[in-house]
């Protein structure tokens, strides 16, 4: 589907997005080649990924890529990360550049507040998170309320939809969705990948935590990938062999509600996006130059 071609004032972004292991990387690292090549100048890619984001974990968050990408590897795991640093992070690289830039995408909330004009909201204490969490207990949707609460404790402002600010860039959306068998497929492929290449990243984390000198970003302690391996390298359980199957298991439910985000995500730029969904990186490649040369 095509939407209305948006604004030609606007910078340009070409958005790659889908869930994990749909083949982004490799559809954008294509993406750029193309792009670099029809525009004869260096064209930019920044990951838009909250575990991308961590240098000591290049095999768990699979940063693996043929051409260099912004926002990998940039922050450590002893420091926290959230969508208002990765949104800074992205605008000061944007800023400077002239000519379109393309975003490969997979963690949805970070996508939103790259793209349109929104407003976040503030970062909660520890102190405020916890009792937030504890009022919350019992709810219908735990998470969200105590977000809800959090933010009433802190005084944040009214905020509008994360889904309907103006769009800050002339947008097109490439949503890789592959069929459920095929994404799964793919899903087992990495996953052992990461139970047999990731021990070492995993041994390195528990080393720090047993050391007590640092303190492990909690979020990267409970990442798929991280929580099963330093079970294995700490405690022998679950095995290598289950552990696989478990992150499997993790990536997959992830994998589905990445997959609701971005259905949402296109049908709410549906005619102010120009919008192409692909079952999977085979087909997209073999439409990437005919795509972007409307785009240059």
């Amino acid at each position: 589907m095509r939407g209305i071609q948006p604004k030609k004032s606007k910078k340009s972004a070409i958005v790659v997005c889908g869930p994990t292991a749909s083949g982004k990387s490799g559809v954008t690292d294509r993406l750029t080649e193309i792009l670099t090549g029809e525009l004869q100048t260096w064209v930019t890619t920044l990951v838009v990924d909250s575990m991308q984001v961590y240098r000591e974990l290049p095999i768990i968050t699979n940063q693996e890529r043929k051409r260099p990408a912004e926002l990998v590897g940039i922050t450590s795991i002893l420091d926290e990360w959230a969508v208002a640093k990765h949104k800074r992070e992205a605008e000061k690289i944007i800023s400077g550049l002239q000519t379109p830039f393309v975003l490969d995408a997979g963690t949805g909330m970070y996508l939103n507040a790259i793209l349109m004009d929104i407003d976040l909201a503030p970062k909660a204490s520890p102190e405020a998170r916890r009792k937030a969490q504890k009022l919350a207990v019992g709810s219908q949707n735990p998470r969200r309320s105590s977000r809800e609460i959090e933010l009433r404790m802190i005084g944040a402002k009214q905020r509008g939809s994360i889904w309907d600010g103006e769009l800050l860039y002339d947008t097109t959306l490439i949503y890789l969705r592959p069929p459920r068998a095929a994404l799964d497929a793919r899903i087992a492929e990495r996953s052992r990948k990461i139970a047999a290449q990731g021990v070492g990243e995993a041994e390195n984390i528990r080393d720090i935590v047993l050391q007590g000198t640092a303190r492990v970003n909690p979020s990267v302690l409970d990442s798929i990938g991280v929580r099963e391996l330093l079970g294995y390298v700490t405690l022998g359980e679950p095995g290598l062999l289950e552990a696989e199957e478990r992150i499997a298991t993790r990536t997959r439910q992830m994998a589905r509600r990445q997959m609701r985000w971005f259905d949402k995500l296109a049908r709410k730029l549906e005619g102010r996006a120009d919008i192409f969904v692909f079952q999977g990186p085979e087909e997209a490649e073999e439409n990437l130059l005919e795509l972007v040369r409307d785009k240059i």
